[in-house]
């Protein structure tokens, strides 16, 4: 909420807080902003997030920007990962709203210019997903598209990005093409269950793999992107 508040104050219709709690914090940017405020029972909270999920404060605001594919790819004023890259969190068919979080949190944290994910058959950025990226949502451009392969190919023919996917095994070891990256990358992440898919594969540039120690076949997929980016940025 307090992210919301900083970084999109502007799209903020009100605040609804449970009656009896305090947030001195979100109350002062919500007063700096000029947005309502207004006191309701904790019933109407557990209505609109579900039983459980309500944690004292709700904000009632319009959905975050979402990027065209095109501008993702054009834009220079955008973030850099520490080394100067410019990379692209590409999500293929991830489906558990907190891993999308997650993964959008890690995006951020490591300087991803933006996340992007196909609006079919993957996780909606819904409460859950915005709560499980910490803030990031408002901090890293976001982008859904209709078909994920073809954007992909459309990176490719554009002569400036490599696309690379992630696959649990047979893929080049991650941090050997992390010696001298791609300056501009896209990094494809598979879902929860089957990773990529065949035509997302066939996009693909390099497949890089995480080189394990233990005994686990795989990463969690959150995990796995937050190592990616660690390695490549």
């Amino acid at each position: 909420m307090l992210e919301l508040l900083r970084a999109g104050p502007g799209r903020v219709q009100r605040l609804l807080i449970e009656t009896g709690r305090e947030f001195p914090a979100i109350a002062a940017l919500a007063a700096e902003a000029e947005v309502p405020i207004e006191l309701v029972e904790r019933e109407l909270h557990e209505d609109l997030v579900g039983p459980g999920l309500a944690r004292g404060v709700l904000a009632v605001a319009d959905p975050p920007r979402s990027w065209d594919f095109d501008d993702l790819l054009e834009r220079e004023d955008g973030p850099r990962t520490r080394r100067g890259h410019r990379l692209i969190v590409v999500c293929d068919g991830i489906v558990d709203p907190h891993n999308l979080g997650a993964v959008i949190r890690s995006a951020e944290f490591f300087g991803a210019a933006g996340v992007v994910w196909a609006r079919d058959r993957s996780a909606p950025l819904s409460p859950a997903a915005v709560r499980a990226s910490a803030g990031a949502s408002e901090r890293v451009a976001l982008s859904q598209v209709t078909n994920l392969s073809r954007v992909l190919e459309r990176a490719k023919q554009s002569g400036d990005w490599w696309v690379i996917g992630t696959v649990v095994d047979a893929g080049a070891a991650l941090r050997e093409l992390a010696v001298d990256p791609p300056g501009q990358m896209l990094l494809v992440l598979g879902s929860e269950q089957r990773g990529l898919r065949r035509l997302t594969r066939e996009r693909c540039d390099f497949l890089v793999t995480i080189e394990r120690a233990g005994s686990l076949g795989s990463l969690n997929v959150s995990a796995a992107a937050a190592v990616a980016l660690a390695t490549l940025g």
